[in-house]
């Protein structure tokens, strides 16, 4: 007899800690870029909009990571209740 593995609560963890982690990152980036004024600094325009842009897509992809790891583990947690 298989035994039948379950990967989907190890998976929803996952996703939960790279969501987790990518958003630590940027919002460590984020505060490590102000001055002393509360103020973002930039060196040049290009940098500015490619920087913000470039967070905006990661903080988005991270966003769905989160959301997919919860999906996962209330899957795990519906399939693991017996109606």
């Amino acid at each position: 007899m298989k035994a039948h593995q379950n990967y989907t609560i190890p998976c929803g963890i996952g996703l939960l800690a790279i969501c987790l982690f990518i958003r630590y990152q940027i919002g460590k980036r984020r505060f490590n870029r102000r001055g002393i004024g509360g103020l973002q600094h930039y060196s040049s325009y290009r940098k500015a909009v490619a920087t913000i842009f470039g967070e905006t897509i990661l903080l988005l992809i991270a966003t769905l990571f989160g959301f997919a790891g919860l999906f996962l583990l209330a899957l795990a947690g519906f399939n693991h209740i017996k109606f």
